[in-house]
């Protein structure tokens, strides 16, 4: 049986001879190992154990189950389920559909997924940053930062992405590289499983669902022939090397030369230092050189951004182009409403954050070995990331009044003990200020968001304790805007947790990410193997039993179990959330009859 790692390797060299196609692919689905890296992927999410429609979820996962799931595709008995949907709140008000499918479909679409992702991920664009090893938001929104000289935005949004895109579209696009038309065929079964809702099923024509395993490359994979069409507009769009020299600043750079040989004569330096100041107020290069023009382009799943170095009737040409381009080639439509051509000094929307050019002057300083310290004006045309105040509106709310920033207690978190109430502030505070890491306008606004966090923490201590505020400081405070709780653990020792109060605590490292390598990389299939070893080793981690076949028993979160029965104090014990038992001692666990006394007896 072939190594799961080499296989997707060799997937991946081939991958990147634009003439390879893939016309076996469907046997690799019956490697046993490739299922248990797709299981060991998937394993530690808690949704595992929401059940589908079949009513099964992760747990009794073992050998035998998939060994059953090879069984069925070699004998084409397997069909998918349809997914379960459920609807979510969006951030506007509105319900986002989800479609959560069988265990067994999300680990076939976790199988397929890794094969595809092979194929597919060296070739996708360095300009495509959503659901993508190695790549997230904040790669996309740093890709933004740099777009340098955009004068004009055309802002993506199209309507409905994933319930309209066309299934014989998205196997026409497939069927360029994957010619294995039985692999294509299961996908397309993925694709047509329907949904149900309120117990009533319905077939499902376009669109893929929301939630499953292999949505997200698939979408990537309908949207790389957008990249691809936007790469070609790139080289036909833009001209020019670079901006060309303004004629006045020219002049003055002359008069500025003249001005500093007379002063090296007379001594006076008045004349070269007022003409030095006038220089550093006016532009270099001619914002509108009708000779330069670029195309910028970045995406994240199905939200894009459009930067036009270039006129407004060149943003509103690429945005006619590109909604005439969605609605021929990919059958997707644009957003009327959302779709828009905005002027760079205006604020954009993006990714949650606010993007906006430079409103002031920035002046730059180099050092030359021939000439010194060389200051002149940079352009106008950088870009800077903000937090949305309405976004911060929204988190504050939770802790007080965010218009008047008076904070208030919480007292839907008094049932829990203090250190757990110190841990959901840090939390709640660190996720929402690490995705605004990128701002420019960070500091200024955690240290408001701090300040209503800290407070809303300390009135909620006070509230629990039943003392005033001031107590509650005292007790806490161990240095300025510094509040730390001491917890002892059962062994004695004391550790100490602080509570992020202050803009110090904040990490601003720059982002990177690695690019579509040229040279054959492996780390995007490096998992760690201890669970699978565990599911090889074949022995019961209860009672010793290695024949058979053996089942891993899930469980949501340690925090679950109560610690009364004895498998459950062996799980706290190692820290694990997975227990390799026979089936058995398996089906005794959920019967509540798993003791030390049925292990005991076992040996």
């Amino acid at each position: 049986m072939q190594n799961p790692i080499v296989l997707l390797t060799m997937l991946g060299n081939m991958a990147r001879k634009a003439d390879v196609k893939f016309d076996k692919l469907f046997p690799k689905l019956y490697n046993v190992e490739l299922w248990l890296m797709a299981y060991q992927r998937i394993a530690p999410k808690p949704g595992n154990l929401t059940a589908g429609v079949d009513g099964t979820t992760i747990d009794r996962t073992g050998k035998a189950r998939i060994y059953k799931l090879i069984d069925e595709l070699q004998t084409a008995r397997y069909t998918p389920h349809p997914v379960r949907r459920v609807y979510i709140p969006k951030a506007n008000g509105s319900f986002r559909p989800l479609g959560i499918p069988s265990f067994e479909d999300k680990l076939l679409q976790t199988v397929v997924k890794l094969l595809l992702e092979a194929i597919y991920e060296p070739t996708f664009s360095p300009d495509s940053h959503g659901f993508r090893p190695g790549r997230s938001c904040h790669t996309a929104l740093e890709q933004v930062k740099v777009m340098k000289g955009t004068r004009w935005w055309v802002e993506g949004d199209i309507h409905g992405f994933f319930d309209h895109l066309q299934h014989d579209t998205l196997l026409g696009i497939l069927g360029k590289r994957v010619t294995d038309k039985r692999f294509l065929h299961l996908i397309g079964q993925f694709l047509s499983a329907g949904y149900i809702e309120a117990g009533v099923k319905y077939d499902t024509y376009s669109g893929t669902p929301q939630g499953g395993n292999l949505s997200p490359l698939l979408a990537n994979i309908y949207l790389h022939e957008l990249d691809r069409a936007i790469q070609e507009k790139q080289h036909e769009f833009n001209r020019g090397k670079e901006r060309r020299v303004r004629p006045e600043y020219r002049r003055l750079q002359q008069h500025k030369r003249r001005a500093k040989a007379q002063a090296k004569v007379s001594g006076n330096w008045t004349t070269f230092k007022a003409l030095q100041h006038q220089q550093l107020k006016m532009e270099v290069t001619d914002p509108f050189d009708p000779t330069f023009r670029r195309l910028e382009y970045v995406r994240y799943a199905d939200d894009f951004l459009i930067g036009v170095n270039g006129s407004k009737a060149d943003a509103h040409q690429i945005k006619d182009w590109l909604t005439d381009f969605l609605h021929t080639q990919l059958g997707l439509e644009l957003s009327a409403e959302k779709t828009l051509v905005t002027n760079a000094k205006d604020r954009v929307r993006f990714l949650g954050y606010e993007v906006q050019r430079w409103q002031s002057n920035r002046i730059l300083r180099t050092r030359n070995v021939k000439y010194g310290v060389i200051t002149r004006r940079t352009t106008n045309f950088h870009l800077r990331l903000l937090i949305p105040r309405d976004k911060v509106q929204k988190f504050t709310r939770t802790y007080g009044a965010a218009e008047k920033w008076k904070a208030k207690t919480r007292p839907h978190v008094l049932r829990h003990s203090e250190l757990e109430i110190l841990l959901i502030y840090n939390a709640e505070t660190r996720g929402f200020l690490n995705y605004y890491a990128l701002a420019d306008n960070l500091s200024y606004v955690a240290g408001n968001v701090l300040w209503l966090t800290t407070t809303s923490f300390l009135k909620t201590l006070a509230n629990k304790r039943r003392c005033s505020l001031n107590k509650v400081v005292k007790s806490l405070k161990t240095a300025p805007n510094t509040f730390d709780l001491k917890y002892r653990k059962p062994d004695g020792t004391v550790k100490i947790y602080r509570l992020v109060s202050s803009t110090r605590q904040l990490k601003r490292a720059k982002v990177t990410h690695t690019d579509v390598d040229r040279i054959a990389t492996t780390w995007q299939y490096r998992l760690p193997t201890e669970l699978g070893q565990r599911l090889n080793a074949n022995q019961c981690e209860w009672c010793g039993k290695t024949e058979g076949f053996m089942e891993v028993h899930h469980i949501r979160r340690l925090r679950d179990l109560k610690g009364k029965a004895a498998w459950e104090i062996r799980m706290i014990g190692k820290q694990r959330k997975t227990m390799v038992l026979c089936q058995s001692c398996h089906y005794a666990l959920h019967a509540g009859k798993l003791t030390e006394a049925t292990r005991q007896k076992a040996k």
